[in-house]
């Protein structure tokens, strides 16, 4: 068991860290995009936050990944506010902000209902 929860612990790791630089590469080539391909490839992050959600979350993980990433929401969204008023990279932030945000949040609503679910079957 030892070392397939060390591979599961990589392949977590893996995934959220593809997830987060592929949504700060969109935020950053996102003005340079077509509406409809930004359209395309949030939904596409989206998708892959459900996925981490779903799939890549073990039960016994679930309470510090709500934590942690609930605490990454609320500092991104306090900080695309301020860092948003920035002349010349502000803009550029606040896409790079909203494009992580487009990715965790999902994962983390999934993680949160599954452990709401074990709790309530306890």
């Amino acid at each position: 068991m030892g070392l397939v929860h060390k591979v599961g612990n990589k392949v977590i790791a893996y995934s959220f860290t593809v997830g987060v630089i592929i949504a700060v590469l969109l935020g950053l080539i996102s003005s340079r995009l077509s509406p409809n391909m930004v359209a395309i490839l949030t939904s596409v992050l989206i998708v892959m936050g459900i996925i981490v959600g779903f799939f890549n979350i073990s039960p016994g993980e679930q309470r510090d990944y709500v934590f942690y990433v609930a605490a990454i929401v609320v500092v991104v969204a306090l900080g695309g506010n301020n860092l948003g008023q920035l002349q010349l990279v502000g803009p550029k932030l606040v896409a790079v902000l909203n494009s992580i945000l487009a990715f965790i949040m999902p994962s983390v609503i999934i993680v949160a209902i599954r452990a709401v679910i074990n709790l309530a079957k306890d």
